[in-house]
């Protein structure tokens, strides 16, 4: 599945051009479009993509490969079809995993989606955090789940089939009235925010891996709150009770009385997949994942339009 995935990143640079357009249909940054090539050049023995300026130009493997990858892909998304025609999907059911920074939006939209496509099956949504979807999809508890790269660490990815789904960007929210116009920082002083009491989130939309967080910032943060209900951490963050880190799912649909400052190139943003038992997916979660992958699109530009400082 990763190398499919693999192959529509290289048939996007090559209709569009360039890195960071075939970053933006693909909902991913542009380091994360420019792995999935090496990860690809690296399993065919060949460069595929020259860098030219701003502009990329594939090699002669890379068009060759681009053509046979638009085959590839057409054909699959034919025998899908096919499948999906002979099955009808008719009945059975899907278990979704989630969390609060895809229940926010990106599942509602894919669930109702599927829902109006394949009225007959039976959807569930299950899960506040992601702390044990890796093993519940191991287990047969539920057929898919949306992770982050947070949950994938010390081989919990093991016995997995991982899709990459989008980037999340993150950000420092504080409250708007309390920082606009005081300097400080408005202009990303980190070090302002020192003696604050922070807010941790329950995982994943968190504060994230810690020792990682605190390099970023330079100092460890003082956690005086620790609430799992995002609309309560808004409201703290608010009231400018403490502040916290948001993940861009969320942010987009921040208050205005909150003031979201960017940590692009201090804190990686985070990574958010698709996760099916290896080898065992239902029967609807091929279209469930098609669809999935359409509202991450429309997601990513929200998620690009997101206003920071």
């Amino acid at each position: 599945m990763r190398d499919l995935h693999r192959l529509r990143v290289l048939v996007e640079i090559a209709d569009r051009g360039s890195m960071s357009a075939a970053a933006r249909a693909l909902s991913f940054s542009q380091p994360a479009v420019s792995r999935q090539i090496e990860a690809l050049e690296h399993e065919v023995g060949a460069q595929l993509v020259q860098r030219l300026g701003r502009g990329v130009r594939l090699t002669d493997a890379g068009a060759l490969l681009a053509d046979r990858a638009r085959d590839i892909l057409s054909q699959v998304v034919a025998v899908q079809q096919d499948l999906r025609a002979l099955s009808g999907l008719r009945g059975g059911r899907l278990r979704v995993g989630g969390f609060a920074g895809v229940n926010a939006y990106l599942l509602p939209q894919s669930l109702a989606r599927f829902a109006e496509r394949y009225p007959q099956v039976r959807l569930s949504l299950s899960g506040w955090t992601t702390r044990h979807h890796a093993a519940d999809l191991r287990s047969g508890l539920i057929d898919i789940a949306l992770v982050t790269d947070w949950d994938l660490t010390g081989g919990q990815a093991c016995g997995l089939d991982v899709l990459p789904l989008l980037e999340d960007e993150l950000y420092i929210a504080v409250a708007h009235d309390r920082r606009t116009g005081r300097g400080g920082f408005s202009r990303g002083e980190l070090h302002d925010l020192a003696e604050e009491s922070w807010i941790e989130g329950a995982h994943p939309d968190c504060l994230g891996p810690q020792p990682e967080f605190e390099r970023a910032l330079g100092f460890a943060p003082h956690i005086h709150f620790q609430v799992g209900d995002w609309s309560a951490v808004s409201r703290l963050v608010e009231m400018s009770a403490g502040v916290t880190l948001v993940p861009g799912l969320l942010a987009v649909r921040s208050s205005g009385k909150i003031s979201l400052h960017s940590l692009a190139g201090r804190f990686p943003p985070r990574r958010v997949y698709i996760a099916l038992p290896e080898g065992r997916h239902a029967p609807a979660a091929e279209p469930m994942i098609e669809i999935l992958l359409e509202v991450a699109r429309k997601e990513g530009t929200l998620l690009a339009g997101t206003a920071i400082r």
